[in-house]
């Protein structure tokens, strides 16, 4: 099936919010999929996150494959990475011979597919689309060559609301007013609860805007907030494979250190003693190598050293 200019300037506009994390990721990759006549879409991450961002029609099998054997070994996606164009399985000389064919496509009835490598990256590490389709009839070349022409677009995708200098997140929540929304996610349970992400969301538009949180499992997490209109903020939230030296309530007190707050005011807010305040500041400065309390603040406010409670305490 072919689709006119109209329409692939639309789904441009619609790919480009996708990345800012103004629209879910699916939302695009739908549009491509059901436009184009395929009827598998599957949006891959880079090598550090084994699994895909999105998922629409393909098996749990088949995605496994993708996502392991297909990106690592199939001449097919090695092929297309290395020229970083989209590449159809009928461009492929003998594709009927290949263990991508006998593995990854006849079990499941697929005919025909594209690999849609996406910049920027290099290699088998690089994030990539795979569409695949049950009848045997390859995508025209005018839908190949806009396709090229968007990659850099769709790699946002990936990664969405990403700025220089930022961790991948694993989960990217879109929160408003009227409700939260996961705008990308490669973990099947969320480490923030809506309550949690709306007071996250609610504290970054007056605070600072990251913190570190330790989920109901105890899996510490990186989250840095992103304001884009007074009542819409982007959560981006990343693993922490080292969470750091300090504890959840060490945390809590160099948070509200940073802010300038005295030990009798972090006591009341946290409702713990002020000798427990000064016992936990003594141990940050020691863990932390700082000779005082000036330049622990210093350090916290250069490393996202707060935490939710903290946020919430100085938010009320």
């Amino acid at each position: 099936m072919t689709a006119d200019v109209q329409w692939w300037a639309w789904l441009a506009r619609e790919v480009r919010a996708a990345g800012r994390g103004e629209l879910p990721v699916e939302t695009p990759l739908r549009a491509v999929r059901d436009k184009l006549g395929f009827a598998c879409v599957a949006l891959v991450s880079g090598s550090k996150q084994r699994t895909a961002t999105v998922n629409l029609g393909y098996p749990a099998d088949m995605l496994g494959y993708l996502t392991t054997t297909y990106r690592w070994k199939c001449p097919i996606h090695l092929r297309a990475a290395r020229l970083g164009l989209p590449l159809r399985f009928a461009d492929i000389p003998q594709v009927h011979e290949t263990r991508t064919y006998r593995e990854g496509i006849q079990p499941y009835g697929f005919r025909e597919g594209v690999t849609l490598p996406l910049a920027p990256g290099t290699g088998p590490e690089q994030s990539f689309v795979a569409l695949s389709s049950t009848h045997d009839r390859p995508l025209d070349d005018g839908s190949v060559l806009a396709l090229t022409m968007l990659s850099h677009d769709f790699a946002a995708l990936a990664d969405p609301g990403a700025e220089p200098g930022d961790p991948a997140a694993e989960v990217v929540l879109h929160v408003s007013r009227a409700k939260v929304e996961v705008r990308s996610a490669v973990v099947e349970q969320l480490p923030l609860s809506e309550h949690e992400s709306r007071l996250a969301a609610r504290c970054a538009t007056a605070e600072r805007t990251g913190f570190r949180h330790r989920d109901a499992d105890g899996a510490w997490w990186q989250v840095r907030a992103r304001v884009r209109r007074p009542d819409r903020v982007l959560l981006r939230i990343s693993r922490l494979s080292d969470p750091g030296p300090l504890t959840g309530r060490e945390l809590d007190v160099v948070g509200l250190v940073a802010r300038g707050w005295p030990n009798e005011r972090i006591s009341a807010a946290l409702g713990i003693a002020v000798r427990t305040v000064r016992s936990h500041v003594e141990s940050s400065l020691v863990k932390l190598g700082c000779p005082n309390r000036t330049a622990l603040a210093r350090h916290a406010l250069e490393h996202d050293l707060d935490t939710l409670g903290a946020l919430e305490s100085a938010h009320r």
